[in-house]
């Protein structure tokens, strides 16, 4: 997409990364000549129209969040489908970067930069809005060492499904228990995954790791986070409260907000200790999963009822994944996967219907039709575009022949434009001047036998008279 200008606006000059769910671009807003950061949806996400009509809402609510320790949005839009957000461009690298770099960071420093993200969650909860992917590559350091956290225009619609095909949303290793539930979430949730920024910033190590998502959710659900890295790191007993309070897996046992934490920083820095953190829970990795697969499962039926069906074949695949026994998926996912693919062909099919291309409607609408005989409207759709069809080619076939017709008629070739010209004319009488082009073939072939006859008599005429003079010879002669 490089060079290419979305909404006769920016102009996309090189592309500067990638992520879970769309591709960043360094741009530039030919309004103004100010350099901009542009995000542009993955086409899987402009499929699912619910998600393209959460994500613009939520835009519109970013384009109002104006604070110091936040990216600002400045502009959205969609151009032939290309859904794009636009923001301000952050000179620096983002925290991932850095701890790749650097290895774990003094506490001090990884404190510094906790208080700043907390001041944009805090603004972010006044508005009432939730991030849902608070991570190291959506927190950016810039030069001045001042840190801005991203994607607050999509963060909410990132929750919509919290699953693909392909896996989570955002990133596993920092997701709250409760969103890998599925439930309902807070600005908590944002403090729990922010948690595991601190724990990673200053261990330099994830609290929980393993070979597959599932894993990764069974452990923030049920396992407590492993504190050893931790006293490895000298990390102080106060930090390490923080940071464990702030991974407590019940919402009611974390701070319950940005600033209520902002002072426990505070109080952290200053050497302050803070309250016991409840313990945590004891690990069931059996009832975790059973947990799990029903609240996807759930989810999927939900979602499917709602006729959701993009969604529900992304739930029920990943219940297919981890657990292809579990009671019916196998069937569900089929069913699922044939009602997106008629949803898909029928929409297809309006579209084709809306510009003509009767050929490409009726090839989807006999599809659907072959598939499920009663699928809305298939069956009248299908007749119509049918009968488009025929005319389309009959007029095509009167096209072919009023076009040889001419052809011939400029070759004078008569009888060959009247055969042409006269099946146009059967067929309709009104079409283009084929009547007076017919009268124009018929006087030509008229008019070319009266000349040919003519011809014929002038000649058999000289024939005659050459027969009568050699008989006048030979009476003379004798």
């Amino acid at each position: 997409m490089i060079g290419e200008i979305l909404g006769n606006r920016y102009k996309l000059i090189q592309e500067v990364g990638s992520g879970g769910m769309a591709w960043v671009y360094l741009g530039e807003d030919l309004l103004n000549g100010r350099r901009v950061a542009v995000k542009v949806l993955y086409p899987q996400y402009t499929e699912d129209m619910s998600y393209i009509q959460r994500f613009i809402r939520e835009a519109k609510l970013a384009l109002g969040l104006d604070a110091p320790h936040i990216v600002r949005v400045l502009n959205y839009g969609a151009d032939r489908d290309v859904h794009y957000l636009v923001m301000e461009y952050i000179e620096g690298k983002d925290l991932k970067e850095i701890l790749n770099i650097r290895g774990r960071l003094p506490y001090q420093e990884a404190l510094s930069i906790v208080s700043q993200v907390v001041q944009a969650l805090h603004r972010a909860n006044e508005r009432g809005i939730v991030h849902r992917d608070i991570k190291p590559q959506n927190l950016m350091i810039t030069t001045d060492g001042i840190v801005k956290v991203l994607d607050f225009g999509i963060a909410r619609a990132r929750a919509l499904p919290s699953l693909t095909q392909s896996g989570f949303v955002g990133s596993p290793y920092y997701i709250s228990p409760e969103q890998a539930m599925g439930e309902n979430v807070d600005i908590r949730s944002d403090i729990y995954s922010l948690g595991v920024v601190i724990y990673e910033m200053l261990t330099n190590t994830l609290p929980f790791d393993a070979s597959t998502p599932w894993s990764v959710i069974s452990q923030h659900i049920a396992s407590a986070p492993p504190t050893e890295p931790l006293e490895e790191a000298n990390v102080p007993p106060v930090v390490m409260q923080l940071v464990l309070k702030a991974l407590s897996k019940r919402p009611e046992d974390r701070f319950q907000s940005p600033k209520e934490l902002l002072q426990a920083v505070q109080s952290a820095v200053a050497g302050k200790e803070l309250p016991q953190v409840r313990p945590p829970m004891s690990s069931q990795a059996d009832k975790v999963h059973e947990l799990l697969l029903s609240s996807l499962y759930g989810r999927a039926h939900e979602a499917a009822v709602a006729g959701q069906w993009t969604q529900a074949v992304n739930l029920y695949t990943q219940i297919l994944k981890y657990a292809p026994d579990y009671r019916d998926v196998g069937v569900q996912l089929t069913e699922a996967g044939q009602q997106k693919r008629l949803k898909a062909l029928y929409t297809a099919a309006e579209g084709a219907i809306s510009n003509k291309r009767w050929q490409e409607a009726v090839d989807e609408l006999s599809e659907i039709v072959e598939r499920e005989p009663d699928y809305i409207r298939a069956n009248e759709l299908l007749v119509r575009a049918t009968a488009a069809l025929e005319e389309l080619h009959k007029e095509e076939r009167l096209a072919a022949l009023y076009r040889q017709g001419l052809r011939h008629l400029v070759v004078e070739e008569w009888q060959e434009a009247i055969d042409c010209l006269e099946r146009v004319y059967q067929a309709d009488e009104g079409y283009k001047d084929v009547e007076r082009r017919l009268k124009e073939a018929k006087r030509g072939a008229r008019k070319a036998t009266f000349l040919i006859r003519r011809l014929l008599a002038s000649r058999w005429g000289k024939k005659n008279k050459t027969i009568e003079e050699r008989e006048d010879d030979s009476r003379d002669q004798a």
